[in-house]
């Protein structure tokens, strides 16, 4: 069964102040902030096993990312 047990704020990396202002504002609250672990950019091409472009699956990233530098996801554990 899976249940929900919270919120994930991912900020972009570098967004020092809004990290602390997540952090702030959800210290008594049931949610998690981490910084975003991608190192480099989003690649724009995907290839297939036999080196073909393929149609990139990915989603536009969402309006809190582009304007607030920050996502949030459910979280969801097992049980």
């Amino acid at each position: 069964m899976i249940s929900p047990v919270g919120l994930l704020f991912i900020v972009r990396r570098g967004a020092l102040r809004r990290f602390d202002r997540l952090k702030k504002a959800a210290a008594e609250l049931p949610v998690d902030v981490i910084w975003d672990r991608r190192t480099s950019p989003r690649s724009t091409t995907a290839r297939d096993q036999n080196g073909h472009a393929a149609t990139d699956r990915r989603q536009q990233p969402s309006l809190t990312w582009t304007a607030a530098d920050f996502v949030v996801i459910e979280k969801n554990e097992k049980k």
